[in-house]
């Protein structure tokens, strides 16, 4: 039987390297954006996280670079230095033992090693739009030569303001160049954007109901806000996850939380924005290694963040923005792997539990503490009333001194003899 990247004339030395990472069929959105690749073509990919779109411009970006030539070829733009430093391990995997040269270039890591780095001419550069700009500026690489061009998560850089640096990146890469946008969504910034960078471009929109309904079991369990953390704890105790994720609305809140898991002795750590680059990255090595059971986070890690083996999920703070949702969610049931997705909701976010029911269409399932189902009582819609017929009497009239006398003010008009 053809081998399913193989029939998409992937090159066998890439299929190889795919199945050694357990990858042998390609996903919807791979079966539509490699062969647009490979044929020359701009992509612009609306596609949620977890539905395999890192792979689907890794793959052709493995087989456009020229060894033969030492200068950076190809350039991926992330907004967050973890996204792009997974990205970065992917793409080694891809290559194996091939020569193309792969570097990471973000924030948090020694300045001086990248410039090194960079004098050793590679052909990938993977990073934030900041760092590569300012490397760029004191000359310790250029971008002339690019002709593959990736942003990734877009929507994501736009919300934080990096697309205009992202657009001077762009600006400095060769006039000729083949370019692929991924977003979760497609907004009309989005478009607009895509617009501006494409041409001959391919739109490949993956259903995200449907990506994100298909491998991920979603359950709601109604709580109190004070009796929350107790059911955080009640949770882990009886699925007992292999690796799960915990999102929380703040850091704040996912301190305290993280705080008193540990304090009832679960092996937990905590992920926020505030914390330095290397803490960071330490706790996402440990989290990845599975020497953390549990990740409290805030949605810092809700976004690109693909770690291995994460079977549960849990909305400690139920989201506002069905995106937000969708995102945290999608940590879990990666890459077509089944996972569990639990959200805690109190009485007074019984809106924002129907906000994400509907705009998604489907219906969670209630779960009490135990595991067992509870009926849920849906709303149903109040039926009309029947318009009122045309009225009778004095009542037909608006100036009641103008009405037929009905047999009450007859007899008050009667005269007395």
């Amino acid at each position: 039987m053809t081998n399913g990247f193989a029939a998409l004339k992937v090159c066998a030395h890439t299929v190889e390297q795919l199945q050694k990472m357990g990858i042998k069929k390609p996903m919807p959105v791979q079966e539509q954006a490699i062969p647009a690749l490979f044929a020359g073509r701009d992509v612009i990919a609306r596609a949620q996280t977890g539905t395999g779109k890192t792979l689907a411009f890794l793959v052709p970006l493995a087989e456009k670079i020229d060894i033969a030539k030492s200068y950076v070829q190809a350039l991926v733009i992330t907004p967050t230095r973890e996204l792009a430093q997974q990205i970065a391990t992917e793409m080694k995997k891809i290559l194996g033992e091939s020569d193309i040269k792969v570097l990471a270039v973000t924030g948090g890591r020694d300045f001086e090693t990248q410039k090194y780095k960079l004098e050793g001419r590679s052909h990938v550069l993977i990073g934030t739009p900041g760092r590569l700009l300012d490397h760029i500026r004191k000359g310790n690489t250029d971008l002339g030569g690019v002709r593959y061009l990736v942003l990734d998560e877009v929507d994501e850089m736009l919300q934080q303001g990096f697309m205009d640096e992202a657009l001077d990146l762009i600006a400095m890469t060769a006039p000729e160049h083949q370019t692929m946008l991924c977003s979760a969504t497609l907004s009309e910034e989005v478009r607009k954007l895509g617009r501006k960078l494409t041409k001959n471009c391919a739109l490949i929109d993956i259903n995200p109901d449907q990506a994100t309904v298909e491998k991920i079991k979603q359950i709601c369990l109604k709580t109190t806000d004070e009796y929350k953390n107790k059911a955080v704890a009640a949770l882990i105790d009886r699925l007992n996850p292999y690796l799960m994720i915990v999102f929380c609305m703040s850091k704040e809140r996912t301190k305290e939380l993280g705080d008193w898991l540990g304090m009832q002795g679960y092996n937990v750590d905590v992920l926020h924005g505030e914390m330095s680059p290397a803490k960071r990255k330490t706790v996402m090595k440990a989290f990845r290694d599975a020497k953390i059971q549990i990740l409290v986070a805030s949605d810092l890690a809700a976004r690109g963040l693909d770690v291995e083996g994460v079977t549960h999920v849990v909305n400690y703070d139920i989201p506002h923005d069905v995106d937000w949702y969708v995102h945290r969610i999608g940590r879990t049931g990666r890459a077509g792997n089944e996972g569990e997705a639990i959200t805690l909701y109190t009485a007074d976010e019984v809106k924002w539990l129907r906000n994400i029911e509907t705009k998604l269409g489907i219906l969670m399932e209630r779960q009490n503490l135990e595991g067992g189902v509870v009926a849920r009582r849906v709303a149903v819609a109040a039926k009309k009333k029947k318009p009122a017929g045309p009225k009778r009497g004095r009542n037909a009239v608006a100036d009641k001194r103008k009405a037929p006398k009905t047999g009450s003010n007859r007899r008050q008009g009667v005269k007395k003899k």
